[in-house]
């Protein structure tokens, strides 16, 4: 799909914000739709004022005043006419951030086939009782969506992808007042299409003009809410159907094991020595295996790309991330007699650490690169930084600090990729340490950005964080992995970029030649060392 969009405003009177507004859009390039729903005379002065000094702003006009919903649809019809693909929603009143257009551009040519909806992030000119008002919807809207998909269904700033909108609006009655945002978005969710919630600052101007009517519009809502309880009572089978079989994102899987069984893990370990504690994991490896239908079903779907899968396949699967588990709580314990780690590329990742040079090292989730920072720390190895997001994993984490307190020294945890992130590790780097990054694992929200590369023939979606920050940090970067090829561990390691550029103009192509670049070498260690892959979800997506 090519990703063409456009801007459509709803405008009733809106006062002295509509050239504010206008003015903060303008900057966006983009084709502006301004849906006129029957203003007054000096509205529509300033409309065809507008339209003068704007090439952008194309005039629509309803007569008489039909309500906001009928406004947004004739600003919908008419972008899909002219061939647009996606229309963003911006009410007219100023009360949204126009900085956020950016982002929200940005996130749906990403997820072009989803909805993105904005999740206000009010100051303190919100009234409190259109606050107070929103939980209620948000209940309604969960109920009736069987799902909490829809965190804000609101807000007025949303993108829309045209195609399934105009389908809908085809063949479905949709309000034509204020229940207009929060009815289609119901539907669109119960059509099938994604949504994707994404942050947006709102502020109250104190020259703005609400054209909400408190009775005869809640009481709208209200009565919204209850018609669609009843249509969605005949949608349920397929809503709860449509649940069971959707993909899950890595963030969102919770953590398996009880933090009494990590503890019971390092008694053994302690009491036993690690053979006892190999011999209990693989014990206990077959309720794990019997009780993980979706990790199961998530690791046939990677093996069936390089071999035959089975059963057999994938409990030798299950068997290897086991014992890499194992083989970082030893490592991480000092008890690492039993560990066989390959000369190999050692010295040369020894001299490079060694340096002083600062260097980016990007692995991903094969082998085992935890273990061997848990090595080289128990052995006086400093500045090896993990940057990590491991809110997923928090047990298992506070058993490894537990066992060392190392463990959490160089660990750096980051949600998103920020100046912030970049100064605090711009100063590891500058003392002669090493960073360790992933590239194989999309960012932990629904709204961190992705770049579809081809992954064992199928395009996946890879992280841009780490060519950014790489970008950002202007150091080395070299591959890294650690597997464990059915006799030792062996260190791979090779040179992936001097620097990485990311120029202004084709920035997001850069990234996605990066990526694609990372993908290959990624496919090539799979097919080398294919149980050595522990991404237990769904990489695809849906298969």
């Amino acid at each position: 799909m090519t990703f063409r969009p456009c801007l459509v405003l709803p405008v009733y009177d809106p006062g002295p914000a509509l050239a504010r507004t206008v003015a903060a859009l303008a900057g966006c390039g983009l084709p502006m739709y301004l849906a006129d729903d029957g203003s007054g005379p000096e509205t529509r002065r300033e409309l065809e004022r507008l339209a003068l000094e704007q090439p952008l702003i194309r005039l629509l006009s309803l007569s008489p005043n039909q309500g906001k919903g009928a406004a947004v649809m004739a600003g919908l019809r008419r972008a899909h006419q002219d061939g647009f693909s996606h229309a963003l929603q911006v009410d007219a009143d100023g009360q949204h951030d126009a900085g956020a257009v950016a982002e929200f551009l940005a996130l749906g040519r990403d997820h072009p086939g989803a909805v993105v909806t904005g999740v206000p992030r009010f100051d303190h000119s919100a009234p409190a009782a259109r606050r107070y008002w929103r939980y209620a919807n948000h209940v309604w809207v969960w109920i009736n969506t069987l799902s909490l998909d829809i965190r804000d269904s609101l807000c007025g700033f949303r993108l829309y992808p045209l195609e399934p909108t105009i389908a809908l609006l085809d063949r479905t009655a949709i309000p034509r007042r204020m229940a207009f945002d929060t009815e289609i978005i119901i539907r669109l969710q119960w059509a099938g299409v994604p949504v994707v919630n994404a942050p947006v600052a709102v502020t109250y101007p104190g020259d703005g003009v609400s054209h909400y009517r408190p009775w005869r519009d809640t009481l709208g809502i209200i009565w919204m809410h209850h018609r669609l309880f009843f249509l969605m009572l005949a949608r349920a089978p397929r809503l709860l159907a449509r649940r069971r079989r959707r993909t899950h994102p890595w963030f969102r899987i919770r953590e398996r094991g009880t933090l009494l069984g990590l503890c019971f893990t390092v008694w053994l370990l302690r009491l036993l020595g690690p053979r006892a504690l190999r011999l209990a994991a693989d014990l206990v490896l077959p309720y794990f295996f019997l009780t993980a239908g979706r990790a199961r079903r998530a690791s046939r779907h990677y093996l069936a790309r390089l071999r035959e899968p089975g059963t057999r396949e994938t409990y030798r699967h299950f068997r290897a991330f086991s014992r890499a588990t194992v083989d970082k709580l030893l490592a991480w314990a000092g008890a690492d007699a039993g560990l066989d780690l390959d000369m190999g590329d050692l010295e040369r990742f020894l001299e490079l650490h060694g340096s002083g040079a600062g260097i980016l090292f990007l692995g991903a989730h094969l082998g085992n690169l935890e273990m061997l920072r848990g090595l080289g720390h128990v052995r006086g190895l400093g500045g090896l930084n993990a940057v990590v997001y491991s809110r997923n994993a928090i047990r298992f984490h506070e058993i490894l600090k537990w066992i060392n307190p190392g463990f959490a020294l160089d660990l750096v945890q980051v949600a998103a990729v920020t100046p912030d992130t970049a100064i605090r590790l711009q100063q590891k780097l500058d003392q002669g340490e090493s960073l360790f990054i992933v590239g194989d694992r999309t960012p932990p929200s629904d709204s961190g950005r992705t770049v579809l590369a081809p992954f064992l023939g199928r395009p996946a979606p890879f992280p841009v964080g780490p060519y950014v920050l790489a970008h950002l940090l202007r150091c080395p970067v070299h591959l890294m992995f650690c597997v464990h090829d059915g006799e030792r561990y062996r260190i791979r390691l090779e040179p992936f970029a001097e620097r990485i550029e990311l120029p202004r103009a084709g920035r997001d192509a850069a990234i996605a030649r990066w990526a694609e670049r990372y993908a290959r070498c990624l496919e090539a260690q799979c097919h080398a060392t294919p149980f050595q892959w522990f991404n237990f979800y769904e990489f695809w997506g849906q298969p």
